[in-house]
């Protein structure tokens, strides 16, 4: 499932660990004449697991492994079907014990396999959403969209169909049933330690430690799906590549399959265009461009808007796509935090960031302000609220009267929390990309002009991550949030219900209406209550300013004149296995 996803500004270069081993050369195998394109990604993947990483730095490989039952078209950004023969249609179940419950009766295709030539069936989908609902699997981000299924049942005449039903209608209810991708049971659980844990059982905790308290063995499946084994060294489904070859913080190799169940389908999908897709790993931008220009890169993305705009100045042939993606920039904060638990102050934070400013400097104007977590090109956006203005003026009266005064003239601002006499000084983490920089350069001057220290505290994307975002222990820090093309779900990252360690909700926002209206809008049938929930929701954060909203970039993409080559609003931007040579 395409599920919401949070990018912080930074480049990643750690560990060693290797799968296979190193080529000779590097990059490796740069002969475009074979059908190879390599690809420009600033930071290595950590696994290729859509249920327990689904990262966008692992998506943009893993896509192409592993296929979702439907998906939404690169042209008419319309759902279609991909593992599965039609669309199904919603179905109210009025009798029986499901009374009350929809139901969505889908159908692999006939076709389907897994690379072993086992048939892909309603067992594997059943594996699947068992896998995600168990308590024991790290799969929290994506496990709440799947909260409403309650139960599978399988067409006692054709293994390949199947009913889904939903204890209620959900908002997103088609589209969670038919995005998710699909693990072949046998090869993710050979011995069968979950064939006989129900759905019901996976989701329910004490049941769940009872069983696992009798047999062990079924935490220790729990504990390969979380970690190397079933993200680095298993890594199998019914997409057209295959994974080859993993180098950490080198390169990503994936190979076309020769015998490919779906071979010559004209699904964008199921297309398998370049014999061999690689990931070349390349932080710094620089280096990426000149690869790009000896001929060693074919596409680099997410350009920096100075680099893209020098080179469509420069006498070259390269081709320049700039797809609008649905993603937004942020400031988030940490609204646990003493400072920072008071509105005011966060409010006032907002008006000390010139973010006119930076989206001129960073994306040369390319973007649109926003004031909240709904996209401005949805037509739910709320429209009516302005976007947070740069006044330093205004910032330094609002700290004014939140009792924020330099009370000891040592030119930060203070105010007695909890009986103590505390300064004002915020704590901002990035890494080394250039528009985290650059906002947390402009925030520290800002802020220091209205008496507030920031620390600019630089580190690895897998430090701050680990040690910082999922523990809550951090002030501030810019983030990039990837949405999809469905209805906004903001239950996930809004909703107090998240904001336990581990939760999305990492900037421990909580607020009683927004918890009482983001399930509204999740079982809200009629468009017209829905987009009034929608606009009530940005309301509420307009006013609350759990963190500081940014804009919405348009995305930029250079790329060599030896591929055909197509941009697209479904994220990346780009779909690689539909590229061919010219």
């Amino acid at each position: 499932m395409r599920r919401f996803s949070l990018y912080l500004f930074i480049f990643v270069c750690t560990s060693s660990f290797i799968i296979s081993c190193k080529s000779d050369s590097y990059p490796p195998d740069n002969k475009v004449q074979d059908g190879t394109l390599h690809i420009r990604k600033k930071t290595d993947a950590q696994k290729l697991h859509p249920f327990v990483y689904p990262s966008p730095k692992a998506r943009d490989i893993y896509q192409y492994i592993f296929p979702q039952l439907a998906d939404f078209d690169p042209v008419t950004l319309k759902l279609i079907p991909v593992l599965i023969k039609a669309i199904p249609e919603e179905i109210k179940i009025t009798e029986g014990p499901n009374s009350g419950s929809i139901k969505f009766t889908i159908e692999y295709l006939p076709e389907a396999k897994w690379d072993d030539d086992k048939d892909v069936t309603a067992q594997d989908y059943i594996f699947s959403v068992k896998t995600v609902k168990n308590l024991k699997v790290k799969a929290g981000g994506y496990r709440s969209h799947l909260q409403f299924i309650s139960d599978i049942v399988i067409d006692p005449n054709n293994p390949k169909k199947f009913d889904v039903i939903f204890s209620k209608d959900y908002l997103l209810a088609k589209e969670t049933a038919l995005t998710i991708e699909t693990y072949p049971a046998h090869i993710y659980d050979p011995k069968g330690l979950t064939t006989s844990l129900s759905l019901s059982d996976a989701g329910d905790e004490n049941k769940l430690n009872k069983i696992i308290a009798k047999d062990s063995t079924l935490m220790q499946w729990a504990d390969d799906m979380n970690g190397i084994k079933y993200g680095r060294e298993v890594v199998n489904s019914c997409g057209p590549y295959q994974l080859s070859e993993w180098v950490t913080d080198e390169y990503i190799i994936l190979d076309r399959k020769e015998n490919y169940w779906a071979k010559g389908s004209k699904n964008p999908f199921l297309i398998a265009g370049p014999k061999r897709i690689i990931f070349d790993i390349l932080p710094d931008e620089t280096t990426a461009i000149t690869q790009l220009s000896e001929g060693n890169i074919d596409l680099v993305p997410e350009v920096s808007g100075a680099v893209f705009s020098n080179l469509q100045k420069e006498e070259n042939s390269y081709q320049f796509l700039k797809p609008q993606l649905t993603k937004y920039y942020l400031i988030a904060m940490n609204n646990d935090s003493p400072e920072l638990s008071d509105k005011t102050v966060r409010k006032a934070l907002g008006h000390l960031l010139d973010v006119d400013n930076v989206m001129k400097s960073i994306d040369f104007g390319n973007g649109t302000r926003t004031i909240g977590p709904i996209h401005p090109g949805k037509n739910y956006y709320n429209s009516k609220l302005s976007p947070i203005t740069y006044d330093v003026n205004k910032a330094k009266s609002m700290l004014n009267e939140a009792g924020w005064k330099d009370s000891n003239s040592d030119g930060t601002i203070d105010k007695m929390i909890g009986g103590n006499q505390t300064e004002l000084e915020l704590d901002m983490y990035v890494s080394e990309g250039k528009l985290g920089q650059q906002i947390a350069l402009l925030m520290k001057e800002a802020t220091a002009s209205a008496g507030i220290k920031m620390n600019i505290i630089q580190k690895p994307f897998k430090q701050i991550e680990s040690e910082h975002l999922k523990k809550k222990d951090f002030d501030m820090a810019p983030m990039m949030i990837r949405q999809d093309l469905v209805l906004d779900d903001p239950y996930t990252r809004w909703h107090s219900d998240h904001t336990k360690l581990g939760g999305r909700n990492i900037y421990g926002f909580e607020n009683d209406e927004i918890d009482k209206i983001t399930k509204e809008i999740q079982i809200s049938e009629d468009p017209v209550t829905r987009n009034k929930l929608y606009t009530r929701v940005q309301e509420i954060l307009y006013e609350e300013q759990p963190v500081i909203f940014l804009y919405a970039p348009s995305e930029r993409m250079v790329g060599s004149d030896k591929w055909n080559m197509t941009s697209t609003v479904r994220r990346p931007g780009y779909m690689a296995n539909t590229f061919t040579l010219k």
